[in-house]
């Protein structure tokens, strides 16, 4: 159970004991991530937890500050060091069947672009280049047969790269990749905007890794949940309120539990992973209409730029640059 820090990663856990009793967890051993930097702290401890850890079967907690490549980084080794010590209690090799990709923030109207330790905008960092760097840290780890599940928006369809004028400078023939750049299009920082670009970079980067995992019969594929007022994305929002106001009134809002179900379908559907690279979605409002899930979902058009060769090559490279990773060409 991943989450940005400590608090996070419990209340998932307690809300997953709520739904599935029985199950323990180690969260008095385990999180011992440091909370003032949210990054993940080792120590001598870690190998006893780990064993008590699976031999009980329990749900683990674990943090990932996506607004940190450190402790992304620090996540995928203790990751690893995870599936390392249940692979030799269970004899053979062990390795990730799902991985949801979820992770999502979007400023207020009224923001300015901010920007990490990694000195990048935190929007496009949270939601694209820190799963871009869990994937390339973890892919090893991904079984044959697995599949990669990433959360994107309806919003991508209407941004562009802009031929990535703001990490490669278009009057530099040098093709240098630059961060500290407020939009990856070249144009000043909207926080609308930003999001939009960061989930037209996940559905291109869907597309991609999709190609990059034939070899081991693997697939990624994307899903948006729907307009979901409640999930805490809208929480820098100031207008927020007159916005949702708006939208029940036009039919247009989904539930949590439905986002959460397209969620699980995608996961666990042979007709979802069917087509690498798709993107799922249903019409807006279909949960408040008597919706029904698989029934209302389907593979939606995406985006022209999000499927072009070109760009989700440009887009892995610059990525590749940004998060100190490489990957062997698809």
């Amino acid at each position: 159970m991943v989450a940005r820090n400590r608090e996070k990663a419990l209340q998932i856990v307690d809300e997953l004991n709520a739904v599935f009793p029985g199950y323990e967890d180690i969260s008095n051993d385990n999180c011992n991530n440091n909370d003032n930097n949210n990054s993940n702290s080792n120590n001598n401890n870690n190998s006893t937890i780990s064993q008590q850890h699976h031999e009980r079967k329990t749900l683990y907690p674990m943090v990932c500050d996506h607004t940190s490549f450190s402790s992304v980084r620090n996540f995928c080794e203790e990751m690893k060091e995870e599936l390392d010590v249940l692979a030799e209690k269970e004899g053979h090799h062990i390795g990730i069947d799902v991985m949801c990709l979820n992770a999502a923030i979007l400023l207020g109207e009224d923001a300015e672009a901010q920007f990490t330790e990694d000195n990048l905008e935190l929007t496009i960092q949270t939601n694209y280049f820190s799963p871009f760097l869990i994937v390339n840290n973890l892919f090893d780890c991904i079984n044959v047969g697995a599949r990669v599940v990433v959360t994107s928006s309806g919003l991508h369809a209407f941004e562009s790269f802009g031929n990535f004028e703001g990490v490669i400078d278009p009057k530099n023939n040098s093709g240098k990749i630059n961060d500290g750049f407020e939009m990856i299009c070249g144009t000043p920082f909207d926080h609308k905007k930003s999001y939009a670009a960061s989930k037209l970079c996940v559905v291109a980067f869907c597309r991609e890794l999709d190609r990059r995992l034939r070899e081991r019969n693997a697939k990624a594929i994307c899903f948006t949940p729907g307009l979901i007022t409640t999930s805490g994305l809208f929480k820098h929002q100031k207008q927020w309120n007159e916005t949702v106001l708006k939208k029940v009134g036009m039919g247009m809002v989904d539930t949590k539990e439905w986002g959460g179900c397209i969620l699980a379908w995608t996961v666990i559907s042979d007709k979802a992973a069917q087509c690498g690279g798709c993107y799922w979605r249903a019409s807006f409002g279909i949960s408040q209409r008597d919706g029904k899930i698989p029934d209302d979902l389907f593979s939606a058009p995406i985006n022209e730029e999000a499927t072009d060769r070109k760009n989700q090559e440009t887009l892995w490279k610059i990525s590749s640059a940004l998060t100190g990773t490489s990957l062997k060409q698809s």
